[in-house]
């Protein structure tokens, strides 16, 4: 059967690819004590451009902004045969408003690999709810994380974004067809709005039709070195004893094809919100957000252009479509590039839809 075939085939090379968030080829050289004992270093250096019509402070102007974006120190490794750890520091302002500057525990994960149908990790990570927020920050199709789309996503109260301290159980059945990841953790533990200290359910089931990702990041943009066809469904609760749970379905879908003129990726998603933040939020009492991004890269070029769509429509606001125009030159993959995006109709902005310009410089080692 050539499905079967195809993912038999494709499982070491992208359990390679997707156990870290990137290439191993962008780690330094390994600090080995035996051959199953070692660590490796890496960092990584997002640096932002950004100027937003009208949003300087005077209200008048655009903003003109230099900023670090991420800034991250990170160490990968392995304990025992079995044993895997994941460390991420993160020291960035994150926006051009600045504030936080101070490491933020971004990652910081053990990993028991049973056998690849089941593993046990532990520790601060990603929820898993969807392929967008669970991708690599270094192995993006866009400038950066479809933002608008995911923004109602509960986060670490740290600022370690769209990641939770709990427990995932994790794996591949099918022979790789099947991916799934379910996980139970802290949630919201305020006693106004959770006395009774719930905790937050969330997990996603996937069908792969080609090279399956099994490890703890995906890479929506592997620039040639994969072919994907993904698809899958996920689901967040995270209870409050005292009102109402934040809840959200997801539906998604991932490809990426080497055809004869180059290599094309493709994403969407789909989110279903209820009760976000608290009850002044307009998601509060329900809303949907979307995603679509398309990249091409040609053939033998540095270069990949990008188009993105982003909606945002919650029951108790205005509706939000950004458009965005991308363009990537990789100097040398993932390790460095340079990416540019024009969005159309951004955000609001004293109440009206403004467009923002931003260009990043990456550095990944």
């Amino acid at each position: 059967m050539r499905i079967k075939t195809t993912i038999s085939s494709s499982l070491l090379a992208a359990a390679a690819l997707a156990l870290v968030p990137h290439a191993a080829s962008a780690w330094s050289p390994k600090l080995e004590v035996s051959e199953t004992t070692w660590v490796q270093l890496g960092y990584l250096h997002q640096f932002w451009y950004q100027s937003v019509d009208d949003g300087a402070a005077s209200g008048d102007d655009r903003s003109n902004e230099f900023f670090t974006r991420r800034n991250r120190v990170m160490l990968l490794g392995q304990a025992t045969d079995s044993i895997w750890f994941f460390l991420n520091y993160d020291a960035a302002s994150g926006s051009g408003a600045g504030a936080r500057q101070d490491p933020v525990l971004t990652d910081a994960m053990i990993d028991f690999r049973i056998n690849p149908a089941f593993n046990v990790v532990v520790g601060r990570q990603l929820v898993p709810f969807s392929i967008d927020n669970n991708t690599s920050a270094v192995t993006l199709t866009g400038i950066d994380y479809p933002t608008r789309a995911l923004a109602n996503l509960p986060t670490n109260p740290s600022g370690a974004f769209w990641r939770d301290d709990g427990i995932v159980v994790r794996g591949l059945l099918g022979d790789g067809m099947f991916d799934y990841r379910v996980g139970y953790f802290q949630g919201v533990r305020d006693g106004a709005t959770n006395s009774e200290a719930e905790g937050r359910f969330t997990g996603m089931v996937m069908v792969n039709l080609a090279s399956p990702q099994g490890g703890w990041f995906f890479n929506q943009n592997s620039l040639g070195a994969l072919d994907v066809l993904s698809f899958g469904v996920g689901y967040d609760q995270m209870s409050r004893s005292d009102t109402d749970d934040h809840k959200a379905f997801s539906v998604f879908f991932t490809a990426e094809k080497t055809l004869g003129a180059g290599h094309l990726s493709a994403n969407a998603a789909y989110y279903d919100w209820e009760g976000v933040g608290g009850p002044t939020n307009a998601f509060w009492n329900g809303g949907s957000t979307s995603v679509l991004a398309l990249a091409f890269q040609p053939s033998g070029s540095k270069w990949q252009p990008v188009l993105r769509w982003q909606n945002q429509d919650p029951d108790d606001g205005e509706k939000l479509d950004t458009i965005g125009i991308g363009l990537g030159y990789y100097i040398s993959g993932h390790r460095a590039n340079i990416k540019a995006e024009y969005s159309i109709d951004d955000q609001f902005i004293g109440g009206s839809k403004k467009d923002a310009f931003r260009i990043q410089t990456q550095l990944f080692f």
